[in-house]
């Protein structure tokens, strides 16, 4: 019972002293032997990994040492120089690689990204010089189109003219002979009508 009483006081104990606890790491230099009590007279306990993370629970009355809580629960007492208030190189590695892992991702992404920005341009500009390709050869067959059209309408405009002149010819010749015939039958038919003539006379 006694027993039980003891470890149930050193556990509230514990408790009461959690309440204050301060994140510590050990110092990087060598692993460091613990001891029982807060002083070089006391035992040596275990030993702690140098940059280990450990948990301190309270100091002597001169300050140089200091109960810390091991990860696996027990405590013991460390010199205090050996502790630090800042992670050690140990403890940051973990956390430098996931860091620099997410960085590489990042990298490896925008490269990813910019090759696919990149193909994306590329098929966007061969797509535009397709376009234009096309486009040119349909202005080409236009132009053709529009030359073969003008020489028609030249050649048909040709024809109007010679057409024109062919029925101005036939209107001037037309008009020369029915003058000419005019003329002809205006000589002619008086000397085939004599009694006219003569009755012209008599009347006058």
């Amino acid at each position: 019972m006694k027993k039980q009483n003891i470890i149930t006081l050193l556990s509230f104990i514990v408790v009461a002293f959690s309440a204050n606890a301060v994140d510590k790491y050990v110092t990087e230099n060598v692993d460091i032997y613990l001891r029982r009590g807060p002083g070089s007279q006391y035992a040596y306990s275990n030993a702690v990994k140098a940059g280990q993370k450990v948990i301190e629970l309270e100091k002597s009355a001169d300050g140089k040492y200091t109960r810390i809580q091991l990860p696996n629960g027990n405590s013991a007492w460390i010199e205090s120089n050996k502790l630090k208030d800042q992670p050690s190189f140990k403890e940051l590695v973990p956390s430098l690689e996931a860091q620099l892992a997410e960085y590489k991702d990042k990298v490896d992404n925008a490269e990813k990204n910019q090759q696919n920005a990149i193909r994306d341009y590329a098929e966007k500009l061969q797509k535009a010089e397709q376009s234009i390709e096309s486009l040119q050869a349909k202005n080409n067959e236009l132009e053709q189109l529009n030359k073969q059209q003008e020489i028609k309408l030249e050649s048909m405009l040709n024809q109007v003219d010679d057409k024109r002149r062919d029925l101005i010819v036939t209107w001037f010749t037309y008009g020369g002979l029915v003058a000419g015939g005019g003329l002809l039958l205006g000589l002619i038919l008086p000397a085939i009508i004599p009694g006219r003539r003569k009755k012209d006379r008599w009347m006058r």
